[in-house]
This record gives C-alpha cells, sequence and structure tokens, in this order.
C-alpha cells in the first residue's frame, strides 16, 4: 500500500500501481481533473502511483491544466493534418490572440477544403475517444525513431535531453514527442475553433478569434528573420554556439534592435507636434534601457527628451485599491492618480510650469520636492509604465500630442516544430534572474507572485497593444544560453516541497536544452544586460 499526503496534511492508503484516473474516480471529482503531482513532479491521468509522497490533483481550469489542454489539441491538430493531407507536417509558429498560430510545413498555404478535411477528422477523433498513448524509451531510441521519421528537429532536440528517458506520445498511429504531459483522449478537448487566418491556421479551445495584425506583423518580421540566419529552432542555435558563433549572433541581434530604435526614432522625429511618447510593456520587457536608449536616439535627432514614470503618479498607499485578500492591488489602473496625471501633462503642453511627484515607495506616498518643469519647444516627454496605452490614462491630452508604443520579448525561437517557447517564459527567465540579483528576491518569491503579476497584464495590457503606433520587440535568439548560466543554479536550489517547485522544475527543464553562453560577451548597453548587469543604464 501506498500513502499519499494531500496539501491539507490528510492522508489516504492506496494499492500501489493505482492510476490516477481510478483514484480521481474514487474521489468523485475525476471530470474536473487533468491529472496529479507526486513528490513535485506533474503525471497524466494513466499514470499508476508507486511511491509514498506528496500528492495534489490538477485541475483542467489550472495553468498546468491549460498547458494539457492546449498541448493536446496541438497533438489532435498535427494528427489530422498527417492523416488527411499525405503526411504534410505542422509549424506551430507562435501565440495569437488567445490561440494559437500555425502554418503547413509546404509551400502552399492550406486550402479551405483542405481546412475543413483537418476539422471533421480533430472532431471525428473527439468523438470517438481516440486515446493518446504515452511510452517511454531510451534517449537513443527516442533520437533514432524521429530521426527514421525525418523528424531532424526532434531528434536533435532529444539529444540535449539531460534524462536519460522520453516519452513518446502516440494518437491514430502518430507519434511525436511534446514537452509536457498530454490529457488521456481526445474527447477530453470539449470544444475547438479552427480557422484560416493570414497564411496559416489558428486554433483555441474556447475562444473566438479576434485578429492582431499589427502584433501578427512583427511575429511574422522575426519569423523570417530566424529563415535567414538559420536561427528558428534550439538545435539550430546550439550548433552555432558549438561552431564558435555565439559573439557573431550577439552582433547580429544587437545590431537588429539599434536599427529598429532607429526607425522609431525616426517616425517620432518626424511629427513636430509630438510631446508625450507612452511606453508600455509586461513586466521584464525591457522597458527602462529601451525606454532610456530611445531617449538617446531621440537626441541624435535634435529632440530634447524628458523620461518619466508614471509609477511616480501612484495614490498614496492608503488610498489604494485591494484584492480579496486584502493586499495592495498595485497592478490596478486604480493604483493611478489619473486626474493629476491628465492635468499635469494638459499643463506642461500647454507650457505651463508643473511640479511633479516623486514616489516614495517605502513610505507609500507621493512627495513634491523637484523643481518646476516647464516643457521647452524642442522638448518631449518619454513617459513609460503599465497602463500608459490605457486610454484613460491619457483621454485629456489631444491625439496629435502622443504617440503609444509598445514592447514585448516576442520570441520566434521554438523547441522543434510542434513545441514553442512562449513569451511569458521568456519574461519570467529575464524576471528571476534579475530579481536575484539586483532586488533581493529569491528565485521562489519571484514565482510566489508571477500569477498575480500575469493576471495584471491580461487585465491591463494586453487588451491595448493593437492600439500602439509601433510595436517593438525585445527578445534576442542568445539570450536564453546567457541567462541560463546565471540562473540554472539557482533553480535548483528550490526545495522539491514548495509549491513553486513544479514551476521551477519546468523552467530548468527548458534551459537544459540550450547550451550554455557567457555572459561576457554581452554589450552593456544591450537590453539584456538590464537582467544580468553591468548594464551602462544602471542607476
Amino acid at each position: 500500500m501506498l500513502t499519499l499526503r494531500f496539501p491539507d496534511q490528510s492522508e489516504i492508503q492506496i494499492p500501489k500501481g493505482m492510476t490516477i484516473a481510478q483514484l480521481a474516480a474514487s474521489q468523485d471529482h475525476s471530470a474536473s481533473l487533468a491529472g496529479g503531482i507526486l513528490n513535485g513532479k506533474v503525471h497524466d491521468l494513466n499514470y499508476r502511483l508507486n511511491k509514498s509522497g506528496a500528492f495534489e490533483w490538477i485541475r483542467l481550469d489550472s495553468l498546468i491544466g491549460q498547458m494539457m489542454t492546449e498541448r493536446t489539441l496541438s497533438f489532435l491538430l498535427i494528427t489530422a493534418v498527417r492523416l488527411c493531407l499525405n503526411g504534410t507536417d505542422v509549424l506551430i509558429e507562435h501565440s495569437l490572440a488567445g490561440g494559437l498560430y500555425g502554418s503547413l510545413i509546404r509551400s502552399e498555404s492550406i486550402t479551405p477544403s483542405e481546412l475543413e478535411q483537418v476539422r471533421t477528422k480533430i472532431q471525428e477523433m473527439i468523438d470517438d475517444h481516440e486515446p493518446i498513448l504515452r511510452r517511454v524509451v531510451s534517449k537513443a531510441e527516442a533520437v533514432a525513431h524521429f530521426e527514421a521519421l525525418g523528424m531532424q528537429d526532434k531528434a536533435s532536440l532529444l539529444r540535449q535531453r539531460t534524462s536519460a528517458k522520453c516519452s513518446i506520445y502516440t494518437c491514430a498511429g502518430v507519434d511525436d514527442y511534446f514537452y509536457g504531459v498530454m490529457l488521456p483522449d481526445a474527447s477530453w478537448i470539449r470544444q475547438f475553433t479552427l480557422q484560416a487566418v493570414h497564411q496559416g491556421f489558428w486554433f483555441s479551445t474556447e475562444k473566438a478569434f479576434v485578429d492582431q495584425p499589427k502584433l501578427f506583423e512583427v511575429y511574422r518580421q522575426f519569423e523570417q528573420r530566424g529563415r535567414e540566419t538559420g536561427i528558428s529552432m534550439i538545435s539550430q542555435l546550439n550548433e552555432k554556439i558549438r561552431e564558435g558563433y555565439l559573439p557573431q549572433i550577439i552582433a547580429q541581434n544587437e545590431k537588429r534592435v539599434a536599427q529598429d530604435l532607429g526607425k522609431l526614432a525616426d517616425q517620432i522625429a518626424a511629427h513636430p507636434n509630438l510631446k508625450i511618447v507612452l511606453i508600455a510593456g509586461p513586466s521584464s520587457a525591457g522597458k527602462t534601457t529601451f525606454s532610456r536608449r530611445l531617449a538617446l536616439a531621440l537626441r541624435e535627432r535634435g529632440k530634447d527628451p524628458i523620461a518619466i514614470s508614471m509609477d511616480d503618479f501612484f495614490l498614496n498607499r492608503e488610498d489604494s485599491p485591494r484584492l480579496p485578500d486584502g493586499t495592495h492591488d498595485y497592478e490596478n489602473i486604480e493604483c493611478l492618480d489619473l486626474k493629476l496625471f491628465n492635468a499635469s501633462m494638459e499643463a506642461l503642453i500647454s507650457g505651463q510650469p508643473v511640479v511633479l511627484p516623486t514616489y516614495d515607495f517605502k513610505l507609500g506616498e507621493k512627495r513634491f520636492i523637484r523643481e518646476p518643469l516647464t516643457l521647452k519647444t524642442d522638448q518631449i516627454l518619454i513617459l513609460e509604465g503599465l497602463h500608459a496605452l490605457n486610454p484613460r490614462s491619457s483621454e485629456k491630452i489631444a491625439e496629435s500630442a502622443k504617440f503609444r508604443v509598445y514592447i514585448n520579448a516576442l520570441t520566434h525561437l521554438n523547441l522543434d516544430r510542434h513545441n514553442r517557447i512562449t513569451t511569458t517564459d521568456y519574461r519570467l527567465i529575464r524576471r528571476m534572474t534579475r530579481d536575484f540579483q539586483f532586488r533581493g528576491r529569491s528565485v521562489q518569491d519571484t514565482l510566489q507572485g508571477w500569477e498575480q503579476v500575469k493576471a495584471g497584464e491580461d487585465r491591463y495590457i494586453y487588451p491595448y497593444q493593437e492600439q500602439a503606433d509601433f510595436l517593438f520587440n525585445t527578445s534576442m535568439d542568445y539570450e536564453l544560453p546567457i541567462l541560463k548560466t546565471i540562473l540554472a543554479p539557482l533553480l535548483d536550489q528550490v526545495p522539491v516541497d514548495v509549491p513553486e517547485y513544479i514551476e521551477a522544475n519546468r523552467i530548468r527543464r527548458l534551459l537544459a536544452y540550450f547550451d550554455a553562453g557567457d555572459p561576457a560577451f554581452v554589450p552593456h548597453d544591450s537590453i539584456l544586460a538590464e537582467f544580468i548587469g553591468g548594464s551602462v543604464f544602471e542607476e
């Protein structure tokens, strides 16, 4: 018999070899569950429990459950395309509009009739409860298997694994490897949407498609750059690092950032009536360094930029909104003194002197200790903040005086053709590295607050990204090998018995696929230097 201990410290005895699905059925709540976590490791419902220890359920509506659902739908799509289109393969490219965007690995786009065939096949697999089977093999066997199937990108990825074992999933006779566990059969996908979008297709389990043409265009440009440089997959990046090309890769990426900054500065400088540049983006997108480099580029074009942080317009802490648990909701736009902010900006634009506030984060209150500021003819304000693109934050300012910029780390780099790396993971890796080095926070501390940060971004940033006049991508091909060097040892220190271990272990395993890079190669004015140290913009 095995003993399972739940988070509430209750314990149960079960027979060795019982599946998680059988355990869920015995607890009478199997319909809401996607799997279980035993001693810090995620398992699917078909997993046979063979050890005693700490156990908790994975709910379908949890983050892990949502990732399992997305992964399973991706596998059904890949399988349907293979079966319906004579073995044609799929490239899962990136997220878009709450779902995933993909394309066929062939020169022609998918036709309407082909899309309908694929959609019908997916629904048939769902209706037939098509099983998704998992078998564990040695790494060498998995590599040989995918090489024989012509999936060289997958074989190259698996060679990089530190584990001696690999899981191969099978659906309707189609084999694949996925970075994470699956739902037990196709019927667990209760509903899905699949439709033609741009040159490919978009699919999701629950959302209707709302186009994001500006965001898509940034992704399209970077996917094209990846094809041109030969760096679209981890295996391609690792090969170039092993051949000694990391300094050249860094130089190419930094040149691209400088060129994009120049294009943005040219657009801003071309509008003589512009007085305010509003910059927003999610956590760890690189807003601080980006804003300062943009200011330098504007000076080169005859402008005199003045940087202002919207955080200085926070309400006093006692007046700030709170979450249901009583803690302060610092992601909420109601934390800003919007009336004061708009009035101050209006006055500055009209040439009046204004005393701008300085927020004292230790005291939790605004202080008016600066000298009055009067905006001169050649001066321009650069305002950076979480809510900069929200129309409410600048509703009193004339449109002709504003230029909106959205920045994010929108990576095009994938594990392989079926396993993408999320932009959220890029930013989380950046943030954990920076928080440890410069903010005195452990990896565990950062992970504890990450869900709240993401919830704030979903509510207050992403709905406004398409309203930007310019979308700027701060991701670089080379950064995860560099960040791995610093972060991997810290991830190893997260105890297995804390809730944050699961996410820390997932990121640790992701970084294990990358060859390490030397942080000394990173230029001191790089956006990445904001996270690893040595930035010329450090205060």
